[in-house]
């Protein structure tokens, strides 16, 4: 992951809030943060493997679209995913600046 991969997808992600998407965008862009299929419960959802702590994401396979309320919040979860990366990034940034003074 780096930084202007992840200013790709929040873009898009924000897009997605003016307009929202399908299933299928959701799902590329959840694996695109490196998220997986795992196989919990009735509907198809996604871990990051690298940070379980991020919690589970659902995104319903059924057909048709996706209520708005229900884009909204995964487009939402998604963005979050966005921020921990950003967040992921600047910590590896700092400790190797810290270990570049030692």
């Amino acid at each position: 992951m780096n930084k202007n991969k992840l200013k790709k997808l929040r873009k898009q992600l924000e897009i997605c809030q003016q307009s929202p998407q399908g299933r299928r965008v959701l799902v590329s862009i959840a694996k695109q943060l490196g998220r997986e299929k795992v196989n919990h419960g009735k509907e198809p959802t996604y871990v990051n493997k690298e940070h379980p702590e991020w919690g589970p994401l659902t995104i319903p396979g059924h057909r048709g679209d996706l209520k708005p309320g229900t884009s909204r919040s995964i487009i939402n979860a998604l963005l979050s995913d966005v921020d921990e990366w950003e967040m992921v990034l600047d910590q590896s940034v700092k400790q190797g600046e810290e270990a570049g003074n030692d």
